[in-house]
């Protein structure tokens, strides 16, 4: 499976009647990739179910349009909904400059993402247990979560054994990553969300496309976040081949 996303990365950023300068070809692909894209509104819209809103495809459409549909402009959803699009864009913008987040990039999505709720203003660390906490989990102490932010980065592995992290596949790379992060849980809530966030800016980063959640992943995510540390997670890795499809079939279009 691995293999095969190594190879749809190589065709989309290479090309198969290329004339010129391969560099900049790669480089037009990668951005192609990191555009805006008629799907964000199902990626925010899925992503934020994962914490269980019930939320449609159209709700996410009409309130990154800025108009009151089924959600009033005041409701929480219609403004996390603006908040995560915001994070998109954020996402975008460090990937096009090559670089991996980082836990304080992770926190500042955090910031941006709920930046319109009241309760979560000048309360982005926890000062507690997380409200999404998973049973038989034991998180850092608040007083941890500083430090822990401060050596969650790339150079450092993100917090993993280097040796385990340096022999794997960038994509199962990313996977570590998002399960190490989702398990300090720095914020008060929203932990598994952000932590999603981050493995797409991660791939992002590497050239990859967005991974979407689908039906299921909210289960899926939690029997995860409660064992060990995944060294692959095959149906996520089978959905980022499909997404280099729908984008050669985007390309074709």
């Amino acid at each position: 499976m691995l293999a095969r996303i190594d190879l749809a990365l190589a065709d989309r950023l290479v090309g198969r009647d290329v004339d010129g300068d391969l560099l900049a070809a790669a480089q037009r692909a990668l951005d192609g990739m990191r555009r805006p894209s008629p799907t964000d509104a199902q990626f925010v819209a899925a992503t934020l179910r994962l914490r269980g809103f019930v939320i449609d495809d159209d709700d996410a459409e009409a309130a990154i349009a800025g108009r009151s549909g089924r959600l009033s402009p005041i409701s929480q959803e219609y403004r996390l909904l603006r908040g995560m699009h915001q994070c998109l864009r954020l996402i975008r913008q460090r990937a096009s400059q090559s670089m991996p987040p980082d836990g304080w990039f992770l926190v500042e999505l955090f910031r941006v993402m709920t930046a319109e709720l009241p309760r979560f203003r000048n309360n982005d660390l926890r000062r507690s247990p997380p409200w999404d906490a998973l049973l038989y989990i034991n998180y850092p102490k608040p007083d941890q979560l500083r430090f822990l932010i401060d050596s969650f980065d790339h150079k450092r592995c993100y917090r993993d054994a280097p040796i385990v992290f340096h022999g794997m596949h960038p994509v199962r790379q990313g996977f570590r990553m998002m399960w190490r992060f989702a398990r300090i849980a720095p914020f008060p809530d929203f932990n598994a969300v952000v932590a999603w966030l981050g493995l797409n800016a991660w791939l992002q980063s590497r050239g990859f496309p967005l991974l979407c959640p689908e039906r299921g992943d909210q289960e899926f995510l939690t029997r995860l976040l409660s064992g060990p540390p995944p060294t692959k997670i095959v149906q996520f890795e089978a959905r980022l081949l499909a997404a280099f499809e729908v984008l050669h079939g985007r390309d074709a279009g």
